[in-house]
C-alpha cells in the first residue's frame, strides 16, 4: 500500500510540476526532471499492481496472468487516452472561444499587431493581400497555441488531483493480508 500510495503521490508531483511550468515558450529541457519523477512514480505504481495480480497464481497460470495483466493495462491505457483526448478536444475549443471573445476588433493593440505583421510579410516580398492573410493566420496560430497550453494545463491539473484523491483511499481502504500462521485473536474465546 505504501509503495502504491508513494507512486500516486509522485504522479501528483509530476502533474503539478507540469501544470506549473507549462507556457507557450516552455522548452523541452524543462520537462526532463519532471519526466524522471513520472518514471519513478509509474514504476512504484505498476510493481505492486503486478505483484498483487500474480500473487495467487501458480505454474502455467502465471504466464496467462501476466498476459491478462498486460492486456488490461493496454485496454485501460487506451480508454484513458480516449477520455483525455475527448476532454482535450472540448477544452481546446472552449479555451479558443474564450480567448477569441477577449480579442476585440476595437482594441488598438490587436490592430497594431496585425499591421506590424502585415508590414513584416510585405517586406519579405508578399503582396498586401497575402501579407494580410498571413498576419491573420499567424494571429490564429498564436490563439490556438495558447488554447492548447491552457488545455494541457487543465489535463495536468485534473490528473494530478485524481491521483492525490486516491492516495488516502489506497492507504486506508485496503486491508493488509494476515500472515500465514498468524493467530486471529478475535475468533479465539
Amino acid at each position: 500500500n505504501i509503495m502504491l500510495a508513494t507512486g500516486m503521490l509522485l504522479f501528483f508531483v509530476f502533474c503539478y510540476w507540469g501544470f506549473s511550468i507549462l507556457t507557450p515558450d516552455t522548452s523541452s529541457e524543462a520537462f526532463f526532471n519532471m519526466l524522471l519523477v513520472r518514471g519513478v512514480g509509474l514504476s512504484l505504481l505498476f510493481l505492486p499492481i503486478t505483484a498483487v495480480s500474480l500473487s495467487t497464481l501458480k505454474g502455467m497460470e502465471i504466464s496467462q496472468g501476466t498476459s491478462f495483466t498486460g492486456l488490461m493495462r493496454q485496454l485501460g491505457g487506451s480508454f484513458g487516452i480516449a477520455l483525455i483526448n475527448t476532454y482535450m478536444s472540448r477544452q481546446n475549443a472552449q479555451h479558443r472561444s474564450d480567448i477569441v471573445q477577449h480579442l476585440s476588433t476595437e482594441k488598438t493593440a490587436l490592430w497594431e499587431r496585425s499591421a506590424m505583421l502585415t508590414k513584416g510579410f510585405m517586406a519579405k516580398g508578399m503582396s498586401p493581400e497575402q501579407a494580410t492573410q498571413s498576419s491573420y493566420k499567424l494571429l490564429d496560430y498564436t490563439v490556438m497555441k495558447q488554447a492548447s497550453v491552457l488545455t494541457y494545463m487543465d489535463v495536468f491539473w485534473i490528473l494530478g488531483i485524481m491521483f492525490l484523491v486516491f492516495v488516502p483511499i489506497v492507504l486506508f481502504a485496503f486491508k493488509r493480508p494476515k500472515h500465514a500462521g498468524a493467530i486471529d485473536l478475535s475468533s479465539a474465546h
